[in-house]
């Protein structure tokens, strides 16, 4: 039977690998499974030799910490596929860290198979040497980065977004249910707050959302926002900022599309966000704040799109208003969200373009998610007696 070795550093990233776990079952119900994830993963009936999920958020920003951490790892990783001989390697997401265990796996002459195509088209395009130097097939999850990745060397496979696996709507989605009900009575303005999932995202935007909220509050007195958490922990962080501030919002642990099917509008930082958004085809303003002196002495120079945020990038063109980077006052983006409130129409239109945007996006009509079409690509790798 097959070893497969996987390795998730974050929690998107072990969810990814619980389900592709599922997906090859179906294909070797007596598969090994070995590597480094999470909950999710060990769930699956993964063998974790270590779990830096339950780290992740901790090591964020702790350069020095974090480099220890996975030096020891990477000595762990290297033993282990030195003894279990795995057919392929799978790392999934988290570039940083899973580039250097791709490059373990070669050197151990084991076939790899990213999950989750870094997104150098963005930023640091010269990362591309680098994968093509380390990864035997690529699984993109965006439809135009196949392309990309094949034109400059790299066996890049399509194999579709795992957001886009799970319906939009269903009862676990719908507002109406979520206990104790959402604010906001008919005919009230509904705005939902995306401050970011970590720590340092959610310091550096909650302080100029709450302004942004106050102004939008200034011209529409009876407008509700929700902000929402992808933790207890976040939420709590998220209260902290709200201490000082008079605007009234109501913030929630998950239930991210059901709010999202609630508003009628969304502010949220840029990421994976938008794109979750653009699935309900709801309106957005997006922005991401960052120091003016880290643009322009570094940022702006790795940056290899004319925008920033990923529904922006898919289409080719501005289709929701993004302030990235943001820096200054959030008067300007106050008055984006403003604008938007006060024409319905200009949001319907809007909501039509997403619609428009992410219809390649859905399942195949023979039902193939994204987690099959990966395994299907693992498969090629293992060992035919």
């Amino acid at each position: 039977m097959p070893t497969f070795f996987l390795t998730a550093a974050e929690h998107s990233g072990d969810a990814l690998g619980a389900s592709l776990i599922h997906a090859l079952r179906k294909r070797f119900p007596g598969a090994q499974f070995v590597g480094v994830g999470g909950e999710r993963m060990a769930a699956a009936g993964c063998r974790l030799i270590a779990n830096p999920v339950s780290r992740s958020a901790m090591l964020i920003g702790a350069l020095f910490t974090e480099s220890r951490y996975w030096w020891k790892r990477l000595k762990e990783i290297r033993a282990e596929l030195r003894t279990l001989k795995p057919d392929v390697v799978v790392p999934i997401d988290s570039s940083a860290i899973n580039l250097r265990i791709a490059a373990v796996a070669r050197e151990e002459k084991i076939p790899v198979c990213y999950y989750v195509a870094p997104q150098v088209w963005a930023s640091r395009p010269w990362r591309v040497k680098k994968i093509a130097a380390v990864v035997d097939t690529l699984c993109c999850i965006l439809p135009f980065e196949e392309r990309y990745f094949r034109e400059r060397g790299v066996n890049g496979v399509y194999v579709g977004h795992p957001m886009f696996d799970v319906p939009a709507e269903t009862p676990e989605t719908d507002p109406a249910r979520l206990d104790p009900p959402l604010p906001g009575k008919n005919g009230d303005l509904k705005v939902a707050i995306f401050p970011g999932s970590r720590r340092a995202e959610i310091d550096k935007h909650m302080p100029p959302m709450l302004r942004i909220m106050g102004e939008i509050r200034g011209k529409f007195p009876r407008v509700a926002f929700v902000a929402v958490a992808p933790s207890e922990e976040r939420a709590w962080q998220i209260r902290h900022h709200l201490r000082s501030a008079n605007t009234p919002v109501d913030i929630r642990v998950g239930h991210a599309d059901a709010i999202i099917r609630w508003a009628d509008l969304a502010l949220t930082k840029s990421g994976t966000a938008t794109l979750q958004i653009a699935r309900h085809h709801k309106p957005m303003v997006v922005m991401f704040a960052v120091a003016w002196w880290k643009w322009n002495l570094f940022a702006r120079y790795i940056i290899n799109t004319p925008y920033i945020a990923l529904v922006n990038i898919l289409a080719g063109r501005e289709i929701v208003p993004e302030y990235i980077p943001f820096h200054g006052s959030p008067l300007p983006v106050a008055r984006e969200c403003i604008e938007l409130l006060s024409h319905p129409e200009r949001r319907a239109a809007m909501s039509q373009e997403l619609a428009e945007l992410v219809a390649p996006l859905a399942p195949s009509a023979d039902g193939t998610l994204a987690a099959d079409r990966v395994a299907a690509e693992v498969a090629k790798y293992v060992k035919t007696p």
